[in-house]
């Protein structure tokens, strides 16, 4: 399987859309009404809002493919008035789950973490989002907080936390032998 990680295009954002409602749809469909997560994603990811955080500075967007098709994604956050670097979303295509996705894109996460000095990487996930917390605790995250997520008409719990760098360095997942963690340009 042929893999690759690169910073988002423009021509990505309808690509980003469509896996963010696949995505949400498996992991908080057990636990958010659909209409509430598709009223979400036209509110907070319509096209125009996707262009905005692509034009935004402190943003980097990070997209994974598999087989040429986008198969996974992140976005980054730097904070500079919290001095935080966050990993707003990270989402892979759960039939492309279990291909190391996930990992190669923290590990981009955390080369742009440390080149704006941070020393932690900040996220949040959904308390009732098991897959989520459990992959992340094993990368070594830290809850400080919880705090309510509004999603349309549901409110869910919401841990806010850290992962701190350096990240622990996985096996090599089966599929992803030839492919190394990418180093991008700056910004």
């Amino acid at each position: 399987m042929t893999i690759s990680l690169r910073r988002w295009l423009r021509a990505d954002l309808p690509a980003i859309q469509r896996l963010l409602l696949d995505t949400w749809l498996d992991a908080y469909g057990p636990f958010i009404p659909r209409e509430d997560l598709v009223g979400y994603l036209h509110a907070q990811y319509s096209q125009s809002k996707l262009e905005t955080m692509f034009d935004d500075p402190d943003v980097t967007g990070l997209v994974a493919e598999a087989e040429g098709a986008v198969a996974g994604y992140a976005k980054l956050y730097h904070s500079r008035v919290e001095q935080r670097f966050y990993v707003h979303q990270l989402y892979i295509l759960p039939a492309k789950q279990g291909l190391g996705l996930g990992h190669r894109l923290m590990a981009c996460a955390e080369e742009r973490a440390r080149e704006l000095g941070a020393d932690r990487i900040w996220l949040g996930v959904m308390v009732k989002n098991a897959q989520a917390m459990a992959w992340y605790k094993k990368l070594g995250f830290t809850a400080i907080e919880t705090s309510p997520f509004v999603m349309g008409s549901t409110t869910v719990d919401h841990f806010v936390g850290y992962l701190p760098l350096p990240l622990p360095k996985p096996g090599r997942p089966s599929g992803d032998e030839a492919v190394p963690a990418p180093t991008f340009p700056a910004s």
